[in-house]
């Protein structure tokens, strides 16, 4: 029976680093098409933007999202709804997975059941979540340009 919670917390740390890592690179992905929506040239106020607004502890990730839905050109985009949607999928299981507790009883090698110690929902993690966080962080990183990060993931893999 130890062995078994050793491997469902060792799977839930593998979870919960590689979703909170990738969303940290989606994150910043999604800032830098901030930037340069505001500022198409590089230049010392597209910098000063960048590091002293976007990339704040105050502006957080949710405040990005927010304001990436607020400007016209971007809702305009034919892939505009898919792109808040994997937007929000990927900011509420990264919230998920840092805020929220580890269920050992439900959980098993194969899924692990974290939960809200606030509302008590439960979220389930598996194969299947990480495939579909997977698609999610693909259509991100294509439509923000960062293919070159999205080629060297898949190397990895």
């Amino acid at each position: 029976m130890a062995t078994d919670k050793k491997v469902i917390r060792g799977k839930l740390s593998l979870f919960r680093g590689t979703i909170i890592s990738d969303a940290t690179v989606i994150e910043r992905a999604l800032g830098w098409t901030l930037r340069t929506y505001f500022f198409p040239k590089t230049n010392q106020q597209a910098s000063d933007f960048l590091y002293y607004i976007i990339e704040t502890s105050f502006f957080s990730f949710d405040k990005k999202i927010s304001l990436y839905e607020q400007i016209p050109y971007f809702k305009k985009l034919k892939r505009y709804s898919k792109v808040i949607n994997s937007l929000r999928f990927v900011q509420q299981l990264r919230n998920a997975l840092a805020h929220w507790n580890l269920d050992e009883k439900m959980s098993t090698e194969n899924e692990i059941i974290i939960y809200s110690p606030v509302t008590f929902k439960t979220r389930k993690l598996n194969d299947e979540t990480m495939k579909i966080f997977r698609e999610h962080e693909k259509i991100l990183l294509k439509v923000f340009g960062w293919e070159q990060t999205l080629r060297e993931k898949e190397e990895l893999e």
